[in-house]
């Protein structure tokens, strides 16, 4: 199997969560939706890909990631040898609010800062030789199904009700997420 081929796994409860987060910020919905609308190139709807990223530092699609130490590390007064496993829960570390700002809230407009791609306080693709090799398909595929369902349709969540100025839950199992899609 070729390494990227997990990120598919993903893709749909991406899509849901990502629809589920628009529905709750209708502002952010039309700006997505018109970005979209104007640019039919999947590669081209900066804003919406924002979106994606912001729902999966949210809703890691990874929730652990393990790393394995270079050197000898000092963590909280332990000495750790070099090459000690280290379990690192995603979740924990993007929704972190003593170094995230607005950890707990959907701020897709994050994304738009240079170098937040490579922040190590948001890493839902991981960093460096650990980084997701499926990233950029995952991104394209979920961004191109987000983009075509914001073409032809309003989103509005009905399941869970999201508060859009609140802190989100931790949370959002996409079985449980309900959608009315309306024309537009």
């Amino acid at each position: 199997a070729h390494p990227w081929a997990p990120v598919l796994d993903s893709v749909p409860a991406t899509v849901l969560r990502t629809l589920l987060l628009l529905g709750a910020h209708p502002a952010e919905q039309a700006a997505a939706a018109a970005e979209a609308a104007a640019r039919p190139d999947p590669h081209a709807p900066a804003r919406l890909r924002a979106c994606v990223r912001e729902a999966l530092r949210l809703y890691p699609a990874v929730p652990d990631l393990v790393r394995t130490t270079r050197t000898e590390t000092v963590w909280r007064g332990v000495h750790h040898p070099a090459g000690t496993r280290v379990l690192l829960p995603a979740h924990f570390h993007q929704r972190d609010a003593e170094h995230v700002p607005a950890a707990h809230v959907f701020v897709p407009g994050r994304w738009k800062t240079p170098g937040a791609e490579e922040d190590l306080r948001m890493a839902p693709f991981g960093h460096g030789s650990g980084r997701c090799p499926g990233e950029r398909l995952g991104l394209l595929i979920t961004t191109a199904l987000c983009a075509e369902v914001l073409r032809r349709s309003r989103i509005t969540g009905i399941r869970p009700v999201l508060d859009p100025h609140g802190p989100l839950p931790a949370v959002l199992d996409p079985r449980g997420i309900r959608l009315t899609l309306t024309r537009r």
